[in-house]
């Protein structure tokens, strides 16, 4: 009868060294091969079987105590394990093992998987990105596929969760929505609560600070949902910038965000959501400030806006007033310009 594995290993322990070594060599041989084989598997398992619903944070931290090599084994695709769990439960009811990316970058930030600096795999390039995008730009963009309703809440709130746990390991810093553009990734309607969630930890990133990358706002229409994440990126701007009206008013290449919806979705359509992020009834100041940096959007604007042509500012200037000495001062600079 055979002995069970556990005796097998604890016997080898104890008489390994007095068989004859040629045979011992041979036993070591042999066990190397299996443990490469068991690693294998281990790693086999990360990738593919791994799941959400049926595992624990105990036995992935087993698996990788005891083949810490299946952290760094590669799926044919290239992937690492971090970023198969990144990428998995990509379709409605799919396997999903995302919720156990923290632990495989904690671990495997001690192991050194994907090299120094890498922070357990967290900053290493997926395999068919042709942009360079590394595992933390997946895991705030949109990689959905399906229509947005509750298999797309819950992928996006799943991953909120993994990377409120990697902040507070300190796995996932502010810099790194500044570097690696995750607002901009973020913005959409099926990122919702992560565009939320990295908006409330780096405001300024919504255009309040020099940038590398365009101004959110002004980066909503690259795809079919630009009327949707035109209104994110201004609701969120008045939320934190109500005073910089979010941004509406900002210029790249001398045209503003509030122009480029008038020419992408039409003025109607841009007005309308506008009228929802900045509520007439707020009293704010809009077309004061379309007057200063977007004069030639002050009557389509005012159609909207009827009332807001009364308003006063701290001032106490009326739109006709403020437009008097607006027009004053763009003289005077004309004047020493000229002169």
């Amino acid at each position: 009868m055979s002995p069970s594995v556990d005796s097998f290993v604890t016997n080898i322990q104890q008489y390994g060294e007095k068989v004859p070594k040629k045979l011992n060599t041979k036993i070591e041989e042999i066990a190397r091969k299996a443990v490469e084989e068991m690693s294998k598997e281990a790693g086999n398992f990360l990738h593919e079987e791994l799941d959400d619903d049926k595992h624990t944070e105990e036995q992935v931290k087993a698996i990788i105590e005891l083949f810490p090599e299946s952290l760094s084994q590669r799926k044919k695709n290239n992937f690492l394990p971090i970023q198969s769990a990144t990428m998995s439960g990509c379709r409605s009811g799919a396997r999903s093992s995302v919720s156990f990316v923290p632990l495989m970058a904690s671990e495997g930030y001690r192991l050194g998987v994907g090299g120094e600096g890498n922070r357990g795999g967290l900053l290493s390039v997926m395999a068919f990105s042709e942009n360079g995008h590394n595992t933390i730009k997946y895991l705030a963009g949109s990689y959905f596929d399906g229509e947005k309703g509750p298999g797309s809440e819950e992928y996006d709130r799943k991953r909120v969760r993994v990377l409120e746990k990697l902040r507070g390991m300190n796995l996932l810093k502010k810099v790194d929505i500044e570097e690696y553009a995750l607002v901009n990734i973020s913005l959409g309607p099926e990122c919702q609560h992560r565009f939320e969630f990295f908006t409330s930890w780096d405001p300024d990133a919504l255009g309040a600070r020099d940038s590398q990358w365009r101004v959110p706002i002004h980066d909503v229409f690259k795809y079919n949902s630009g009327k949707e994440n035109f209104e994110m990126a201004l609701q969120a701007g008045m939320a934190y910038f109500p005073e910089r009206f979010g941004f509406l008013f900002h210029k790249v290449g001398g045209t503003t965000a509030c122009k480029k919806a008038f020419d992408k979705i039409g003025v109607d359509t841009a007005m309308n959501i506008i009228r929802r992020c900045i509520p007439p009834s707020d009293n704010h100041l809009i077309l004061h400030h379309a007057l200063e940096f977007a004069p030639n959007l002050v009557d389509d604007i005012g159609q909207y806006y009827p009332d807001a042509a009364f308003l006063r500012d701290t001032s106490g200037h009326t739109l006709t007033q403020f437009k008097f000495y607006i027009n004053l001062r763009r003289g005077r600079r004309k004047f020493k310009k000229n002169s």
